[in-house]
């Protein structure tokens, strides 16, 4: 049966257009209009910063530095910025939003971050102390702190140290007299009038020490995984840059490989170059120091909620003690892998993508 003749004219004016299309050429300006709208690729690297301070704990950051291995453009489109300075320095600026990531401790994370209500991730737990803080009182001394007076920093990780001294010898807080002393004064103090006691860190702690007029009544071996060195990045930084984290990561592990093979000796010898210290006075400092040296063991401490969980009693009593309480409750100052994120939030997604990147689907 023959076609309705209407159709048979509309397929013979569809093939005329299409002979006549496949004969031209395409406008210039048609070519240069779909040129345009085609979306393009988002090259922007982000220049970030991590702070770090003179301590043995930030000496993996300073010789990453020095070898010249900051630049991940290519990989994370992450341009880093290690920024050295004091450590109270750092993590003003921080506060101030004008660091990116800071190494800090876990005291002054809860005590001085949180409670300026900051949103901040801790992506690793990257060394524990293991002695690095101590109480030193003269060798000739009774060691006893009922009336002394003892210079530490306040609201820090060696304020805390002392009062967890005093609450396992039972010593009534206002039985000892807290003398304010910049942590890079305190040796300046330690055997005159003003104090009769320190609480100090290295380097000042292995320098006092070696003096030989200074015995430690208690550190922070007797407090295990308590204080703890974390490496905390403003929340709305990770989120708007997700390489970061991956690029502080692949600075960190590398050189903990060096750390425990054989080039252990030349990476100690590098370290204790950039802190202008002998190799013997470096290796007292890294002794104080137990290293998280595999992302399986940083991530398996930083799912230990329980520990950590331990942990932050204790520093909310010290918190809560000497009122450095921001406006939240406590419950929503800390939290951990897998929870809504409160102020501070253990974070364990970066370490997972490090060990086993998560592969998207594709096609749905």
């Amino acid at each position: 049966m023959p076609y309705p003749t209407h159709i048979t004219a509309m397929r013979l004016l569809i093939l005329s257009l299409v002979l006549f299309i496949a004969g031209c050429e395409l406008d210039p300006k048609m070519l240069s209009l779909t040129k345009e709208a085609a979306p393009e690729t988002d090259n922007t690297v982000a220049e970030l910063s991590l702070a770090v301070s003179n301590r043995a704990v930030d000496l993996p950051w300073l010789l990453a530095q020095d070898e010249n291995r900051l630049d991940f453009s290519a990989n994370h489109r992450v341009r880093l910025r290690i920024e050295q300075d004091d450590y109270r320095v750092n993590l003003n600026r921080f506060m101030a939003r004008e660091i990116d990531a800071i190494s800090i401790n876990s005291v002054d994370a809860i005590a001085q971050i949180v409670r300026q209500d900051i949103e901040a991730d801790v992506i690793l737990i990257a060394a524990y102390s293991n002695g690095n803080e101590a109480i030193l009182v003269p060798n000739t001394a009774t060691h006893s702190l009922n009336g002394k007076r003892i210079a530490l920093t306040p609201h820090s990780s060696r304020h805390y140290l002392l009062e967890r001294y005093l609450v396992r010898r039972q010593i009534d807080f206002d039985s000892v007299e807290i003398l304010d002393v910049p942590e890079n004064n305190i040796t300046d103090v330690f055997g005159t009038e003003q104090a009769y006691a320190v609480v100090t860190e290295n380097p000042n702690l292995s320098r006092l020490l070696q003096q030989g007029q200074a015995v430690a009544l208690f550190d922070s071996r007797q407090i295990p995984n308590e204080i703890v060195d974390l490496i905390v990045v403003h929340r709305e930084v990770l989120i708007d840059n997700p390489g970061f984290s991956q690029a502080l990561l692949a600075i960190w592990f590398p050189t903990m490989e060096r750390l425990q093979g054989t080039r252990r000796a030349s990476t100690l010898e590098a370290m204790a170059r950039i802190a202008n210290m002998s190799r013997e006075e470096f290796d007292r400092q890294i002794a104080t120091i137990s290293f998280s040296m595999t992302p399986a063991a940083a991530l398996s401490a930083i799912r230990r909620d329980r520990i950590i969980r331990k942990t932050m009693r204790h520093i909310r009593y010290f918190v809560e003690r000497n009122d450095l309480m921001g406006e939240e409750e406590f419950t929503n100052w800390v939290s951990y892998p897998g929870r809504t994120p409160a102020l501070l939030h253990f974070n364990a997604d970066p370490l997972q993508h490090y060990i086993a990147p998560v592969r998207k689907h594709q096609g749905t």
